[in-house]
């Protein structure tokens, strides 16, 4: 029989019925990431996945099918819960664009400063390259997601005419870029912790580059001076 759904569309079994399944659930997926960070997604088994839940094998199998199932059912709920929270909403109003921009770059890198975001990017980057639809869940919850909201914003900005910018997307993706810098890559990578003053200084100085590149401003006006009237022919 072909399965319809993937496990991370559908709800625990029999949830909207019985509480216990969402409990239960919950419990596996908790045991699930203490494990997979603790001792590494290959070394950690389904049983010992179900004597860290304190539920059997069976129990566990009504939840997931296998392992691979429920990492991604994890790693699609870990993005959801810890990772970027939105960067923008459409509020309708004037936008105050170093503002905006500044409150965009700083909702964005909190989730890195995050011990659980951390955790979970990490996680995915153990994982990925051999478990692609990890990555894509990934993606989709997290990179691809901030990309689609970045470029809203700028669209907003350049209808009210304070950016001119021929390639949205490609400019969404440099800004979230300029202001990460390499400080994420260096933390996930467990070489030192980004301090909040380092961040500031990359939303900053990333918001600066980012003007300079794209911020449209009024053309100056030309003065024409008058030419000098010519004096009359002396008869």
């Amino acid at each position: 029989m072909h399965k319809t759904q993937t496990r991370e569309t559908r709800e625990p079994a029999d949830a909207s019925q019985k509480p216990r399944a969402l409990a239960k659930h919950r419990q596996i997926l908790d045991s699930a990431r203490v494990l997979f960070l603790d001792q590494g997604f290959d070394a950690t088994s389904m049983d010992a996945i179900a004597r860290e839940a304190g539920v059997s094998k069976a129990t566990l199998y009504v939840h997931f099918d296998d392992k691979d199932d429920l990492l991604l059912a994890l790693v699609s709920e870990e993005c959801k819960r810890f990772g970027p929270k939105t960067l923008w909403r459409d509020h309708g109003g004037r936008i105050d664009l170093r503002a905006e921009l500044h409150a965009i770059g700083t909702t964005f890198l909190e989730a890195f400063l995050d011990q659980r975001g951390l955790a979970v990017h990490r996680l995915v980057m153990s994982c990925a390259s051999r478990h692609p639809r990890v990555a894509e869940v990934f993606m989709k919850s997290g990179p691809e997601r901030c990309d689609t909201e970045m470029a809203a914003f700028l669209r907003a900005a350049q209808a009210q005419g304070l950016l001119d910018i021929p390639d949205i997307g490609m400019a969404a993706t440099q800004f979230l870029s300029l202001i990460q810098g390499k400080e994420i890559l260096k933390w996930t990578l467990s070489m030192k912790a980004p301090s909040p003053a380092r961040h500031r200084a990359l939303i900053e100085n990333g918001i600066n580059v980012f003007l300079a590149a794209y911020e449209r401003r009024p053309t100056a006006v030309k003065q024409t001076r008058r030419k000098p009237a010519k004096a009359p022919a002396r008869r």
